[in-house]
């Protein structure tokens, strides 16, 4: 989910085709029994909620971390895929699922780190970030994964147990044309799990004036596509609003059956339309008139960020600027374009006087929080300055709402309620886009530093900082959105790539004495 490296040539996932696996699944031994008690962490942000905290955790709090050692170490070096991860882990009944950059979606045995499958997915075209960008999802006795497939991204389902394919979807995103109207599209988020059907996200090629983003709803038993829904409506592009790519991971509302979901920047310089830069409301209700569409937003900081900038975007240099010999969007900020998506995942939760509300982290450097009724402001925290490579690591909801700002990497933690600051601790890693996770009392980042952090919730103290380079026996870069599950009374750290680049990836997983 690291959209910062969108206009980077594919060129390192390409030349990765010679270190593919056969596309039929190998396997080995089943995984072992599950340990009483820990929870699961089945999909990318543990919940529908996205709250990325395991509330079934007791025995990983603050004064236990210290001691956590690596209990196994696994590198995609070992089976000749030799790419990286750009996620969290999904931990279920024992195994531990992942994909990578090169297409390969893996089982782990949770306890030891040995392969239990492995298929390699089908992408002869990479989009933007490799073949497997996103998390996961477990339902039932599927895994789910969004295949990156540049301009026909679709949705698989294979078998928890064997790998095997159980279904897999037509591509759910907008085709190539020759008009270029929609000039391809890719998918880097991750799916969840809605009322029966898989939500996928998609985004259309940065900068491209004509395309929009939008999101697919398909049916979690058979694959079929249901619904496609661009984020900009048709009458609205015709006036030539774009962009809006949905490349984030929702949340999702059981009780009422709405997915909100944080949009992207418009690709327009001089436009933009009132669903980009945004937090969406999706029904997924197919009971209602307003099944797959979006039923309100939520208006984030615009791309034009002041007065100023909103002139500036009108003016000749503006124009000039739109140069295709420079790679998008760094040719943007003469015109007050930012880039200022809404790159982390939203979070449901409610305030202290019991008010429902939706959370998301822009790149503006501002946690926003709407009601999720009315989609109107409930507060903002200005926790980071604007900048079009910052802010875009998913938060966690403890309580309080934790994140890291940057640049400069700062974990800070909110109110829930007013969103004052409870507390400020340094990661110091620059730019960090690494999620958060959250159990027992602890904070827990990996860093762009290539370190395991733990910070106490309560306080902001950093706890522990493990270098996984150690770790994993291995150096490790990590310049990814990984991240960490708490799960089985264990860490599971996903790390290791560098954007397109061959760094192989690891899991590591990590548990108390």
């Amino acid at each position: 989910m690291i959209k910062r490296f969108r206009w980077v040539a594919l060129v390192g996932v390409l030349a990765l085709s010679a270190l593919f696996l056969p596309s039929s699944a190998s396997a080995a031994a089943p995984c072992t029994t599950v340990p009483a008690g820990g929870g699961d962490w089945p999909s990318y942000g543990h919940d529908a909620a996205n709250t990325r905290t395991q509330p079934a955790e007791t025995g990983l709090g603050p004064t236990a971390v210290g001691a956590l050692t690596p209990s196994w170490a696994f590198s995609t070096n070992a089976t000749g895929d030799g790419t990286g991860f750009n996620t969290t882990p999904v931990v279920y009944d024992g195994c531990v699922f992942i994909g990578s950059f090169g297409g390969v979606a893996y089982a782990l045995d949770a306890k030891t780190g040995h392969v239990v499958w492995q298929r390699k997915l089908e992408a002869p075209n990479p989009g933007s970030g490799g073949v497997i960008v996103g998390a996961a999802a477990v339902d039932g006795s599927t895994v789910v994964f969004l295949v990156d497939e540049f301009a026909a991204p679709y949705a698989i389902a294979l078998k928890r147990s064997t790998g095997a394919v159980v279904w897999k979807s037509a591509p759910f995103a907008p085709p190539l044309t020759s008009s270029a109207a929609q000039a391809g599209s890719y998918t880097n988020s991750s799916p969840i799990l809605a009322n029966g059907l898989i939500v996928a996200g998609y985004s259309p090629p940065e900068g491209n004036p004509t395309a929009t983003g939008g999101f697919a709803l398909i049916n979690a038993k058979t694959g079929e596509v249901v619904r496609t829904t661009p984020t900009i409506p048709p009458g609205a592009q015709a006036e030539g609003y774009s962009g809006g790519g949905l490349w984030s991971t929702p949340a999702y509302d059981p009780a009422t059956k709405y997915v909100y979901w944080g949009a992207g920047n418009p690709n327009s310089k001089d436009k933009q339309y009132r669903t980009t830069d945004a937090i969406l409301k999706i029904d997924v209700n197919p009971a209602r008139p307003t099944f797959g569409q979006i039923v309100a937003s939520y208006e984030g900081n615009v791309d034009q960020y002041t007065t100023t900038l909103q002139e500036l975007s009108h003016s000749p240099a503006c124009e000039v600027s739109a140069n295709p010999e420079v790679p998008d969007p760094l040719d943007d900020p003469v015109c007050g374009q930012l880039d200022l998506d809404f790159g982390a995942a939203a979070n449901l939760f409610t305030t202290g006087d019991g008010t429902k509300v939706v959370g998301d982290l822009q790149k503006s450097g501002v946690y926003h929080v709407a009601n999720t009724k009315t989609m109107g402001p409930v507060w903002t925290a200005l926790v980071g300055p604007s900048c079009f490579a910052c802010n875009a690591a998913s938060t966690a909801f403890d309580g309080s709402i934790e994140g890291v700002a940057t640049p400069g990497g700062t974990m800070f933690s909110l109110d829930r309620s007013a969103g004052t600051t409870n507390w400020l601790s340094p990661v110091g890693d620059g730019t960090h886009y690494q999620s958060i996770s959250s159990a027992d009392g602890v904070v827990w980042t990996v860093d762009g530093m290539s370190n395991l952090d733990g910070f106490d919730a309560a306080s902001g103290q950093p706890l522990v900082r493990r270098p996984l380079s150690v770790d994993a026996g291995a150096p490790v870069a990590n310049l990814t959105s990984s991240g960490v599950a708490i799960a089985e009374h264990q860490l599971f750290v996903a790390a290791g790539g560098v954007s397109y680049a061959s760094a192989p990836g690891y899991v590591i997983g990590y548990a108390a004495p």
